[in-house]
């Protein structure tokens, strides 16, 4: 490949990625929208959460193959490493900066997982197993408790966790500490205002404590 033709694939892959599989299901099979229901995010799990289970699950597994289908390609034309991560990127900035949608889009964790899936499949399968497990086990506590922590965001967090562990781990290829760390930075950038609103929401909690003591 020559460097034209890397820019189209990069291209291609950046535009693969705006395309949101949450609004086309739910808008042409049920005529919803579902940036109006739930937390508004145009993802799987919103859709899993407040749409339909089966088309929650299918979404997620149309953003994962958004992932991972461009780089297995990639590979096969001889794209070297540089050039994947850089695909990977553009594929997730794509989920979550969709240039179909005025630039507002999902949270891009199926898309990351289907490319952390192709970067290292045995690693990424074992942390994605390890964050279900976490994210079933505290639905099932805040089922018998009431709370208002989110189960899906802390198995979240905990995977981009093992990310980070990952990254520090003397034997994993430098392409996939690459790909881990470049997937750290864009879920923070992406969460940067949710992190806000919890500190905010935190210090509002807190204040008013203060007040009524």
């Amino acid at each position: 490949m020559n460097s034209s033709l890397y820019i189209a694939f990069i291209l291609f892959s950046y535009l693969l990625g705006a395309v949101n599989f949450a609004i086309i299901f739910t808008s042409l099979k049920l005529n919803i929208d579902i940036r109006n229901l739930g937390d508004h995010n145009p993802g799987a799990t919103n859709v899993y959460l407040n749409v339909n289970k089966r088309i929650g699950i299918l979404v997620s597994i149309l953003d994962g193959l958004k992932g991972f289908v461009p780089l297995v390609f990639a590979r096969k034309v001889g794209a070297p490493s540089a050039i994947l991560l850089v695909i990977s990127a553009a594929v997730i900035l794509g989920h979550d900066y969709p240039v179909f949608y005025h630039f507002s889009g999902g949270t891009g964790i199926s898309t990351t997982v289907g490319a952390a899936l192709f970067f290292a499949p045995k690693e990424s399968f074992m942390v994605l197993l390890f964050a279900a497990v976490i994210i079933y086990s505290l639905r099932f506590l805040k089922n018998k408790r009431s709370s208002s922590f989110s189960p899906l965001e802390t198995g979240e967090a905990i995977g981009y966790v093992c990310f980070l562990l990952f990254i520090l781990t003397p034997n994993t290829p430098n392409v996939v500490k690459m790909f881990y760390f470049l997937a750290v930075l864009i879920v923070v950038i992406r969460r940067f205002d949710r992190v806000k609103q919890l500190f905010n929401r935190n210090n509002i909690d807190y204040n008013q404590e203060q007040s009524i003591k």
